[in-house]
């Protein structure tokens, strides 16, 4: 293996999990769904109580793919209540001062209800805490369109103080794989592509994007999926987050 002096890492589903069961249940002609949405529409029924949950939910469904979709067009970073706010103007809401609170308080509503599904499995802490011991610098970076929220985990689980610099896409403006965002890593923590090593579950965004820049990368396929034919190739595969502990060796 490489001389590396600093290990990045992404954030959701690669040091935390996100265990969607524990999100709401509602239940929408005969279908069972685990979802924010009751959640956000309270917030929303608030300021526009004439329109029906039932009325709401498609256009909640329909920001969300839309959302999604502008992300990926050069992989700009958005905040969060753009969302709220994409989908109050398809329902026709004109905007003003409701909409803007609406929108605020919408984010909140639904970055809770995310929040609560969010893990941290206890082998983790102990994988990022041998890696410390082992002397590797560390950092994150996270594809999140509220910092707050991320921030907020992080100090919940106590995490911290493992790490020299977390970046989160939406103080960026860019997400992964986009090669600002590790550009801008690598200056935060004055190091070069080949004192690095990467780690994260997303294939596009986190191997294609380290690669991407020169730095070598971990892809953590905790989910099992197809590892063959590659492109391009990680530099190693780990079922799951405590094997990083493992493949590293130590630096002092």
């Amino acid at each position: 293996m490489k001389k590396y002096t600093t290990v990045i890492f992404d954030l959701f589903d690669t040091i935390f999990d996100f265990n969607f069961s524990r999100l709401p249940s509602i239940d929408l002609k005969g279908v069972r769904s685990r979802t924010t949405s009751h959640e956000v529409y309270s917030v929303f029924a608030g300021y526009y109580p004439a329109i029906s949950f039932a009325e709401f939910y498609p256009y909640f469904i329909e920001s969300y793919r839309q959302f999604q979709d502008m992300k990926q067009v050069e992989w700009r970073e958005f905040p969060n209540r753009d969302r709220f706010k994409l989908m109050m103007r398809n329902m026709d809401i004109p905007g003003d001062s409701n909409t803007e609170a609406a929108a605020d308080g919408m984010v909140r509503a639904h970055m809770e209800g995310l929040a609560s599904a969010v893990e941290f499995p206890e082998e983790n802490e102990k994988a990022l805490d041998d890696v410390e011991k082992k002397g590797y610098r560390m950092a994150i970076i996270s594809n999140f369109d509220y910092a707050p929220a991320a921030y907020a985990l992080i100090e919940k689980f106590r995490i911290g103080r493992f790490f020299e610099k977390i970046i989160i896409s939406e103080e960026v403006g860019w997400r992964k794989p986009k090669p600002v965002i590790f550009r801008r890593a690598m200056e935060l923590l004055s190091i070069k592509p080949e004192d690095g090593i990467f780690v994260g579950d997303n294939f596009r965004a986190d191997i294609c994007g380290a690669k991407d820049v020169g730095m070598d990368a971990v892809w953590l396929n905790n989910k099992n999926e197809a590892a063959g034919n590659l492109n391009p190739e990680p530099d190693y595969i780990i079922p799951s987050f405590p094997d990083i502990a493992v493949i590293l060796p130590a630096l002092k």
